[in-house]
């Protein structure tokens, strides 16, 4: 980096996969460590009341931080800052994320303060009112007041993130999420020893969370020359240009969020615990999308920004079709994967304390329904990118409107009938319509083309795939033998079930002729190829 003028390395194609091999394998310690986070915090409150009402206060804030920050802001700002790195001065670039800075932790700080100050409101809204003067309404709002200003935080925090990710810099944003499941894993322990109501605890450690992770990003951005004065001023044309974007990508990166609002909202009205079961299985279905889906959009974004800021069309679309083919040998195996060992994994997991059989049994349900929802929603995640890079998110917008609509209206029509899973269901319904509705946009606007190849990498992953499917339906122990067996019996088993489900279906897809080097870089041949 110059004095004057930001100096931005061209990534080639093959660093695509380098980084996102990275950022998959830290957000994927991340996870792995989210997952002890939920077998203690449900060996400590199962699928109790105090577990919902820590599920609804925790679920409010980081619904709002992932509209306000890691969703729709990263989709809006990423590629305005994209062109400040290309185009402007450096000294014009300091002064955009200084304006950004102060304008949004403002607002961050007036949002904190109206969270805390309606508290008891949001509870009542986001259970669509089904929790009003009771316990469960008292317990929440306590637990909300204390968590939402973990909002502000973590959103200034994924901020700072976005600005390391568009300069390369992705391991501290991606280290950062395993401090927040550190601190409730000790949090909840210590508090199931000495306190009186450990979830109060746990609540105060997510906040503690929140202002280590920040204070992480510091020094990268203090080498990067970006750690200056925030400074308000909303006539600045950065920040004219990202307000213009951030609306539409509100709204856009949120389908998932909203989808998870519904749900929670109608899981309040059905028996109690069916919160904590949707809870729980879907933090099973988070962790191949967050190893995995998040971790692509995250090295994409900044990277098609540059690229389609640049008009280096052939490489943007390269990259899109290596998003799409990435996404789709990776996300069969997980959504049958998931599927197929629904059982064993909810029991080796959870089934712990008091966490039951009849617990064991509903979460199992609920993830086998959201399964199906698995290959679409890491989908979406990997090619909505594509349309925030031109900035567009008009188009993100409408198929949100309609992928949202779907959800609502399955979840209403099912609850009722089957309960938590028919939300569920709707949650994979609305997911599967969402990636239609975009992989069509892409093929109507010539960014992505269904090709010879990409049927021959569908038919190579369906074969391996329904290998896979078979060998584990055979080797797997009938259901009750996870009901009755010892803990440790259930951690070899799952082991053994996964390890060799894996090792067959990437046998079966490298002896039908997918290689790793297709998908860790790109050929050059395949960038040609992809106009």
């Amino acid at each position: 980096m110059t004095a004057n003028k930001i100096e931005r390395p061209a990534l080639d194609t093959r660093q695509l996969g380098v980084k996102s091999l990275t950022v998959g394998s830290l957000t994927g310690g991340s996870r792995v460590l989210g997952l002890v986070r939920e077998i203690v915090f449900s060996y400590t409150f199962g699928a109790s009341l105090i577990a919902d009402a820590f599920f609804v206060a925790f679920r409010i804030p980081n619904f709002f931080r992932r509209l306000l920050a890691e969703g729709a802001f990263a989709q809006a700002f990423v590629p305005v800052l994209a062109r400040y790195q290309g185009n402007k001065q450096f000294d014009e670039l300091q002064l955009f994320v200084r304006t950004i800075a102060g304008n949004f932790g403002l607002s961050l700080l007036v949002i904190c303060a109206l969270g805390v100050a309606l508290a008891p409101a949001l509870i009542t809204v986001f259970t669509f009112g089904a929790w009003h003067g009771d316990e469960q309404q008292g317990l929440a709002t306590s637990l909300l007041m204390i968590m939402f200003s973990y909002l502000g935080l973590i959103s200034f925090t994924a901020f700072l993130g976005s600005i390391l990710n568009s300069f390369g810099r992705f391991s501290i944003p991606s280290f950062s999420p395993i401090v927040l499941n550190v601190a409730i894993i000790l949090a909840a322990l210590l508090g199931s020893i000495t306190a009186d109501q450990p979830v109060y605890l746990v609540a105060w450690s997510v906040i503690v969370a929140g202002v280590v992770q920040l204070l992480l990003h510091l020094p990268s951005l203090i080498k990067l020359r970006l750690f200056k004065l925030p400074k308000l001023d909303w006539k600045h044309v950065g920040v004219q240009q990202l307000l213009k974007l951030l609306g539409p990508a509100v709204y856009a990166a949120s389908a998932g969020q909203i989808n998870i609002l519904v749900g929670t909202g109608l899981a309040a009205l059905l028996t109690t615990g069916s919160v904590s079961w949707l809870y729980y299985a879907d933090r099973l279905i988070e962790l191949p999308v967050g190893m995995i889906a998040i971790a692509v959009q995250t090295v994409v974004l900044p990277r098609f920004s540059y690229l389609y800021d640049r008009k280096k069309y052939d490489e943007y679309r390269a990259g899109v079709r290596w998003s799409l083919e990435l996404g789709i040998l990776l996300g069969v195996p997980a959504t049958l994967g998931l599927s197929l060992l629904a059982v064993p994994l909810v029991a080796t997991i959870f089934y712990h304390g008091e966490f039951n059989s009849i617990d064991l049994q509903m979460v199992a349900r609920a993830l086998q329904a959201f399964s199906i929802g698995v290959l679409p929603l890491m989908l979406v995640r990997m090619l909505a990118p594509a349309f925030f890079a031109q900035q567009n998110t008009k188009t993100p917008f409408k198929y949100t409107t309609i992928s949202v609509a779907t959800n609502i209206i399955v979840s209403v029509s099912l609850f009722k009938l089957i309960g938590h899973v028919g939300i569920a269901i709707a949650t994979s319904v609305a997911a599967i319509v969402h990636i239609v509705l975009l992989v069509q946009g892409l093929i109507k606007r010539n960014v992505l083309s269904l090709n010879r190849e990409l049927y021959f990498v569908c038919l190579r992953v369906g074969g391996a795939g329904i290998a896979m499917s078979l060998f584990l339906v055979l080797l797997r122990p009938e259901q009750v033998y996870w009901f009755e067996s010892s803990a440790w019996d259930r951690v070899v088993w799952l082991f053994l079930l996964v390890s060799t489900g894996t090792i067959t279906y990437f046998g079966i897809c490298f002896i039908l002729g997918l290689r790793p080097r297709q998908f860790i870089g790109q050929r050059d041949q395949r960038i040609r190829e992809s106009h």
